[in-house]
């Protein structure tokens, strides 16, 4: 099976690992998924989708272990007012349902930051773009194919 994400992967025959995992009863904690998986905290990326005043779409890509900074991403995307974006939203917006949100392949091109925890030539772990399935790519990957920012945003 192959999603958005992994699609656009191949068509810039990008390498990037699969996995999948049971998702158990909708909880989607990056925490539990990275234990359960055997990947360490810090190389498994949650992605999440927010939204400022102006109803801009904002993407943050943080390690499972911390915790996104609004205060931080509002300083760095030049914004007041960030939160998350609404599940309800998130399909419509983004192309993508809670627990299955990737920083690839969204429907349109949006800001997206990475949190400066890792070398860009190291590979993380990110949602494939469907529950239960991650890839691991490449981060300088990722970044040049998101126009991706690596800047400090999590806590």
């Amino acid at each position: 099976m192959k999603t958005n994400a992994m699609r656009l992967l191949d068509f810039h025959n990008i390498p990037y690992e699969t996995l999948s995992y049971h998702v158990n009863n909708g909880d989607y904690d990056a925490m539990q998924i990275a234990k359960n998986n055997g990947i360490p905290a810090h190389l498994l990326f949650k992605t999440l989708v927010c939204t400022d005043e102006k109803k801009q779409i904002i993407v943050a890509v943080i390690p499972s272990n911390l915790q996104l900074s609004t205060k931080k991403l509002e300083k760095v995307s030049n914004t007041k007012d960030i939160f998350l974006l609404d599940t309800d939203d998130l399909l419509g917006k983004t192309g993508y349902v809670r627990g299955g949100c990737s920083p690839l392949a969204m429907k349109k091109q949006f800001p997206v930051f990475f949190h400066e925890a890792n070398n860009p030539a190291e590979s993380i772990w990110v949602n494939a773009g469907k529950k239960g399935f991650l890839i691991k790519v490449e981060l300088a990957k990722l970044l040049d194919l998101t126009a991706g920012v690596i800047i400090d945003i999590a806590r």
